[in-house]
Order: C-alpha cells, then structure tokens, then sequence
C-alpha cells in the first residue's frame, strides 16, 4: 500500500511552492511582501509541528518518539515567535524585517536549544550509550568556537556604534547555533542512525544551513533585496515539512519504509573538536598580541572553558574504549565457550551414531552434559529412568561433575516422584526449581539443596527418564540452550535404540508367547554348537509336542488355544536355566536348547521337569484343560549343524508321542524303535 501525505502537509508544501517565486519576483512591493509573509509563516510553521506531534504519538519505538516530540516543540516554538510578530505588526503597522522584539528572539532560541536536544536524542547504532555524550561534547565544543569567533569579528566590534547590536548578537549567536545543529546532523548521518529517517536528517541538514543563509542575510542585504531573504525562508519552512513528512512516513508507511536500512560502520572518533579548539587558540594568540584587552578576555576564557571540554570528551572516551574492550573480551569468552559446547555437541552426536546400546546412550550423555556445565561451580549432571527390572525405583545410571561419586547408583521410590511432576515430564516440560525438594520429591536429602533443572527425554509418546543438571547457582541461558539440544538428540538416540531392539525382538520372537522364534533358535543353535565343538561339552535340543491341543482348538476356539499357549510357555520358561533357550516354532511346537552339558542325563533332568510342569492341569476360560508334552531329545555329536541335530529331536519326539501323554525319548536309543516310529 502506497503511503498518503496528509492534506495539511500537502497544502502546507503547495503554499510555500508558491511563495517562494513571489518573493523571488517581488510580487506586490514590500508591503505585500512582508504581510504575506507574516501571516503565511505561523501555519508554514504549524503544520510541520502538528505532523510532528502526530508522529510521536504513532511511534512505537522511546528514540522516535522523544525526536518527534521535540521537533514538534521546537518548530511549534518558532511558530509562536512567528505569531508575536505577526500580533505587533498589526498592532504598530510596523513593516521591519527582522523583528527585534526580545521576546521572539528569545522563542527563536529556545526552538534553537529544542531542535539540538532533538538531536541528541537520536539514537545512534553503536553499543554503548556514552556516543551520545561524545556527540553532545562535540556540539559544546563547535558552539563555543563559533560564539567566540562571532564575539571577537562582529558582536564586539559592533556594541559601541550599531543601535541594532542586540539584534545583530542573537542573529549571529541563533547563526552559531544553527552551524551547530547542522554539524550535529551530518556527525549523525555518518555515524549511522536507527529509528530515524536518515532522509528526514538529510532534509533537516539542509534546512539548517539555508537557515544559516536567512540569517546571515537578514543583516548583511539592504531593504530593497529582503524580499529574497523571504524566499530562502518559504523555502526552509517547506523543507520542514519535508522533514516532518518523511518522518511521518518511516513511522507510518509500509513496511520495507519502516525497515531499518544499513547504516555506515559508525566512525569512532572525529577531529571537528580539535580542529576548533585549534582555530580557538589560533585567534588567542593573534588577539593576545594586540594586547589583553577587553576584546580578549573572553577568548581567554572560552579556551579555558574549550579545553575543559575536550579534556571531559577524552574521558568520555577512554571510558568508552574501556567498556568496548570488556565487551569484546567478554564476547570472545562467550564465543569460545560457545565453540567448545557446539564441538561438545558435535562429537556426542558422532556417538550417538555409533551405537545401538541404550546403556551407552547414557552414558554419552551423561558425559556430554557434564562438559556443558563444567564451568558452572558445583555443577553435576545424572541419567535417571525407570528400569523395566524393577519398574517401582527410579535409578540412577549414570553421573558425572561434582559429587557423583554420591548420586550414582541411588535408587528412589516411584511413589516419592510427585504425580504433577511426572506428568509435566511426561508432557515434555523442562522443569527447573531450588532444589529437588522444592519440587515436591521426598528422600532426596543426601543430593543437597541447590538448584536443579530436569529435563525429560523422550520422543512422542516413548519416556526413557530424566536428565537432571545441577549446580551452585542457576544456569545461564545459553547453557540451558545448548542442554536443550543434547535432550534432543539424546532423547532421538534412544528412540532410535528402542526402536532398534523393538524390531530384533519382533524378528526373533514369538509374538503370542514372547518365545524366542525359529530364526532366534537357528541363531542360538548355531552358536551353541560352534563352542560345543570348542569345549568338547554337548548341547542338548529338546522338542516337544503338545498332546490334545487340537481337540482344544476345536472345542473352545482359537482365543483358548491362544491362552493355553501362553500358560504352557510361561511354565517352560520355569523348567530351564537362565542361560538356555526355549523357543516355539509354531502351532504346539517347542524348543529348549540346553548347553553345556555333562551328558544325557542333565537334558533328561530339564525334560522331566517339562512333562511333570505341563502334566499339571490348567485353568482357561473357567475350563480344566491338560496339555501333556512328548518330547524328543537329542545331542549334539560335534560333527552334524543345526538341521542335523533338530531332526534327530524330531525323530525322537515321534518316539516319545507313540507312547501317548507326557514321556520324553532320547536319540540313539531303541534304535529300531526309533525307525519305526519314523516310518
């Protein structure tokens, strides 16, 4: 959307438009001249203060609004001043040009002094907050000069025979101030400035020194040439309402206006201070060689009050350079500490790409989380989850920092871990408080009480515990951040890893039963005999067959079949040892790999601790069913591999099933028994 001038400025800019040739050509006589002058200068001078207030009040940003307002006071003030005299030249029906009433000229000062504190209260885009004070130096050095000069050249010369001295000393004083405020805008506009419209600057700049012409002229062009002096200054009150418009638009406009545009690198000195106290001592001693006079006291004085000035601007500065220097150290610090933690960072996650152990994920982190906090005092990191051995303690896995030696390994009671607490965790909330005690967790007293921050890990809906970071006091922000992202990618990891053992165990388990399935038996097979022929020790592979489970299938349903599945699979997991393996290879069937045997007899013990457990009855649905096994059992001779050593089970489980309810068969004997049953 394209930015509309308001109609007060656009009539404002069109009626100084026309004056500017009607003064130029003289339309009128004098007369003419002057009155439309006076009338026509409080609205050219109204309206770029009212659009200036109007701004101040649009501004969002504090520096905006303080420029705006006190532009608006100050070209408001000089309206007023423009209204006086236009009062008392109807009044006195007097046409002199300039007005030497010492009331406007003391309005048109304190515009002066407003429309420098409008200046100074521009911010500037530097980082520390003394350029300002620098600037406003600078401004004090340059005005001092320009009065001292204008004191010794015009006004002095002037006091005993010119009946217009006043007037002529608040001219040139007002011409001094103006010089200032014009070099006050272009130190600004090299600088580099924010929230202003460096447009609006650049305007004002050339405001002040037509200013500066208007003034200079008003006492240096004889009455019958003013009426161009009224040109230049319909001229001026029309690039104020420039100013004030483009203001107006940065403030109000589109956005890519309201953008701030990049400003030149700010210029950390300047010479303009030194150049006029140099210029001042310059004029000190040619006035002291014409003799200490009454002409010459003041320049003694103002090179005093000069080199004041720029002994306080020195300061100001080594002041500034002594703040730049801690920030840049400071800076430096934050960056390398920053490098050290995204490296930190890094090599976690080349870790974590590395491994498929959840333990190790701990570990890692564990680790990782310690060096992001080693230089916070006191700080101590630790891995807490709940273990699916013993779902009712939160344990500590792992820690690393200050006092770890203490936490690791403690173990605390689910029901002391508040409920809210675990659902903010559950929810993904980091959770930072005094102490774990102020967090409503009891049975911590042996961690101390200092501040903590838990952070949970998981991913979607999988919880894998909690990271807990301490210290003496709490972490800085960019520590938190950088913890954050170690949560994420630790959380992701064992995501990943839980992920991993989900899909192992779907291939190598039974889903009914939880059993290992043929693909983990052939793996364990396969490795039982490569150390059975290393040991000499034989393995011995038991395969059972559940007798009448058909007749259960087909007379409760399937669901029943399922549940006397699990019944029978939970009660051979009770028959052998921790370190064998039982697996089902579908329908009724099943497997138990028992190693490292003396000989027979310890696969014998197992088979008969199967058919005692599986003769007993069950109870399913409110039904007492049974289930007796044949088993056939068979060992490994150290020369056959996995298919040899199954089929030689299963031929002696057809021997042990001949014989009807719950027996066992051992290969190899009753050979001829054997054969038959297999035919």
């Amino acid at each position: 959307m394209r930015y509309r001038m308001p109609p007060m400025a656009l009539v404002a800019l069109a009626l100084s438009g026309i004056l500017v040739p009607a003064h130029l050509i003289d339309a009128g006589g004098w007369g003419f001249q002057f009155y439309a002058y006076r009338v026509s200068a409080p609205l050219l001078l109204a309206v770029p203060a009212w659009l200036a207030w109007r701004t101040s009040r649009l501004a969002t940003r504090p520096g905006a609004r303080r420029f705006s307002l006190l532009a608006a006071a100050s070209w408001g003030t000089t309206a007023g001043g423009s209204l006086i005299a236009l009062t008392q030249a109807v009044t006195t029906g007097s046409t002199t040009y300039p007005s030497g009433d010492p009331v406007v000229q003391f309005l048109d000062l304190v515009a002066l002094s407003l429309a420098l504190a409008a200046l100074l209260s521009v911010p500037v885009r530097s980082r520390w907050s003394a350029s300002n004070v620098r600037l406003g130096l600078d401004m004090a050095v340059v005005m001092v000069t320009a009065v001292l000069f204008c004191w010794y050249f015009v006004v002095q010369p002037l006091r005993g025979g010119d009946t217009d001295a006043f007037l002529t000393a608040m001219i040139l004083i007002r011409t001094c101030g103006i010089l200032v405020a014009v070099f006050a805008v272009v130190r600004l506009l090299l600088g580099g400035v924010a929230e202003i419209s460096r447009l609006a600057l650049m305007l004002w700049g050339a405001a002040g020194l037509l200013l500066t012409v208007v003034s200079v002229a008003q006492r240096a062009l004889p009455e019958p040439h003013l009426h161009y002096v009224l040109a230049l200054w319909a001229l001026y009150t029309h690039l104020l309402t420039r100013v004030a418009v483009a203001q107006h638009r940065k403030i109000t406009g589109p956005a890519e206006t309201r953008a701030a545009t990049p400003a030149p690198v700010q210029r950390p000195t300047s010479m303009s201070p030194y150049i006029a106290v140099a210029l001042t001592y310059a004029l000190l001693v040619g006035g002291l060689m014409r003799g200490l006079d009454a002409r010459s006291w003041p320049l003694v004085a103002g090179s005093i009050l000069l080199t004041a000035l720029v002994v306080a601007r020195q300061i100001v500065g080594l002041r500034d350079n002594s703040r730049l220097v801690t920030r840049i150290d400071a800076g430096m610090t934050a960056l390398r500490e920053a490098m050290s933690r995204e490296q930190t960072l890094n090599d976690l996650g080349t870790g974590l790409l590395t491994t498929n152990d959840s333990a190790e994920v701990h570990r890692l982190a564990a680790a990782a989380a310690a060096t992001l906090v080693s230089g916070c005092p006191g700080a101590r990191t630790a891995i807490v989850r709940v273990t699916p051995e013993d779902p009712e303690k939160w344990t500590v896995l792992h820690a690393a920092g200050a006092g770890a030696e203490v936490v690791s390994g403690i173990r605390l009671a689910s029901e002391c871990v508040p409920g809210e607490l675990l659902t903010r965790l559950a929810d993904g909330e980091v959770v930072s408080g005094p102490g774990l005690a102020a967090l409503g967790l009891t049975g911590v007293d042996a961690l101390g009480d200092r501040p903590v921050t838990l952070f949970p890990l998981l991913n979607g809906a999988r919880f894998f515990g909690i990271m807990t970071v301490g210290a003496d006091r709490e972490l800085p922000a960019d520590v938190l951040k950088s913890l954050q992202t170690l949560r994420t990618q630790v959380s992701l990891a064992l995501d990943s890893v839980a992920l991993t053992e989900e899909l192992t165990r779907r291939a190598m388990h039974d889903m009914l039963t939880g059993l290992g399935n043929r693909a983990l038996l052939w793996d364990r097979l396969t490795t039982a005999l490569a150390r059975a022929r290393r040991s000499g020790r034989p393995i011995g592979v038991l395969l059972l067959d559940l007798n009448g489970f058909k007749p259960i299938n087909d007379t409760y349903g399937h669901d029943a079949g399922d549940l006397v599945l699990k019944v029978v699979a939970e009660r051979l997991r009770t028959c052998v040892r921790t370190e064998d393996t039982v697996a089902r290879l579908g329908g009724d069937e099943f497997v138990i790999l028992a190693e490292d045997l003396a000989d027979v007899d310890g696969a014998q013990v197992v088979a008969d601790r199967v058919v005692q457990a599986l003769n007993e009855p069950m109870t399913v649905d409110g039904h007492e069913l049974r289930t007796p096994a044949s088993i056939g059992i068979a060992l490994s001779d150290g020369r056959g591999g996995p298919d040899d050593v199954l089929r030689e089970a299963d031929t002696a489980m057809y021997v042990a099933k001949r014989r009807g309810g719950g027996s066992h068969h051992v290969h190899g004997i009753l050979e001829n028994e054997t054969a038959a049953g297999t035919a």
